[in-house]
Order: C-alpha cells, then structure tokens, then sequence
C-alpha cells in the first residue's frame, strides 16, 4: 500500500516535469522570424518614398548623399569617423544585449530588425528615385562592404536576444549557466560586428568616394 500510495503521489510531479521539459523544448526551437520581419521594413522603406516622393524627400536625399561623398573626401585616415560609428553602432549592440536579460528584449528583437530592413530599403529607394540607377548604385555603396557583416550579426544578435528574453517572459528565471553562454555567444557575435565597425569606418568612405568621383552625380 505505501508503494502504490508513493507512486500515486508522484505520478503528478512526472507528468508535470515532463510537460515543463516539453514547453522548455519548445522554447528552445522557437526563433525570431527574422527575415519576414527584415523583408516587412525592406519593403514599407521601399514603397514609403514612392508615396511621399512629391514632398520635401528629394532634396534631403540630395543633401544627405551629398555630406557623405564630402566627408569621405576629408576623413582619409578615418580615426574620427571610427570613433562616431563605435559610438553608434557600439551602444546599440550593448543596448540590445542587456534587453536580452529582460522582458525588454521581445519588442527590442522585432523592432530593431523591422528597423534594419526599413532602412536599408527607404535609403535605397530615395537614392533611386533621386538619382536614377546612379544613385542606387550610391545608395548600395553606403551600404557596402559593411553590411555583408552587420546582417548576418544583427539576424543572429536579435535572435538571441529574443530566445533569452522569451524565457524570462514565461517567468522562468535567470539562470548562472544560461546567462553565461549567452554572453558568451553575444561576445563572439560583437568581435565579428566590430569587424564591420571597422570596415565602415575605412573601406566604406573609399567605396563612396570612388562611386562619387565616377558617376559625377555632383
């Protein structure tokens, strides 16, 4: 009677620890769509020029294009514009970093990567539509070569961000060993992202300026 009656008692804790372990499974393979959301923002950058085009758009594209062919010419050794871009870029991969600890983290994922693609594509699309396909060959060199790093490192830093903070959303702690090999994974992930600060700050304002002495838009 004592064994039936230990075995009754705890068939509930099993059940209940395997189901916790399933819905920890499933937390595991769940992930952030990125690339749905990074094609959502790409396309509203897009078409948002194209409907607001008859406004003052044109001549702030012009204006912007213009002060980064001119800032390209005079920052030859790019120590100055290194320290802007660590400044931008580095505070928002911190900021990103400590919202994965939080509850903060699922809205921040999101919005950073709807944010990416929608800037990426209104810039792309008001360099066109000013320029014509000079200008979204300008519009792509402000992008390049940087960006072939900072997407893969932005897909995979919101992803990570949203997994940690999805599990302190469903209240199930902080825990030494996952905050660890998060940071660790957030480590190795801003050491491949500083590689794209880097060349941002050197191999971009070369890129601009050749495509600006070339096409002679200006």
């Amino acid at each position: 009677m004592r064994i039936m009656g230990i075995f009754f008692l705890s068939g509930p804790y099993i059940v209940q620890g395997e189901g916790m372990k399933k819905r920890r499974e499933i937390y595991k393979r769940r992930k952030l769509p990125a690339g749905g959301i990074f094609f959502g923002g790409f396309l509203v950058g897009i078409l948002l020029p194209n409907i607001l085009w008859k406004m003052e758009w044109r001549q702030k594209t012009a204006a912007s294009l213009y002060l980064i062919g001119a800032f390209a010419e005079k920052t030859a050794s790019g120590h100055e514009y290194l320290a802007e871009v660590l400044k931008i870029r580095g505070s928002l991969y911190l900021l990103a970093a400590f919202c994965g600890i939080s509850v903060f983290g699922v809205p921040l994922a999101v919005t950073g990567i709807l944010l990416t693609g929608f800037q990426t594509g209104i810039l792309l699309a008001m360099s066109v539509l000013e320029f014509g396909l000079q200008g979204g060959l300008i519009g792509a060199g402000l992008l390049f070569p940087q960006y072939l790093i900072y997407l893969p490192c932005i897909f995979y830093l919101m992803n990570q961000v949203y997994r940690q903070s999805m599990e302190i959303w469903h209240s199930r702690g902080l825990f030494p060993e996952k905050i660890s090999e998060y940071a660790v994974r957030l480590f190795l992930c801003g050491i491949v992202y500083f590689a794209g600060i880097l060349l941002e700050a050197y191999c971009n304002p070369v890129v601009v300026e050749v495509l600006m002495k070339s096409l002679k838009i200006f």
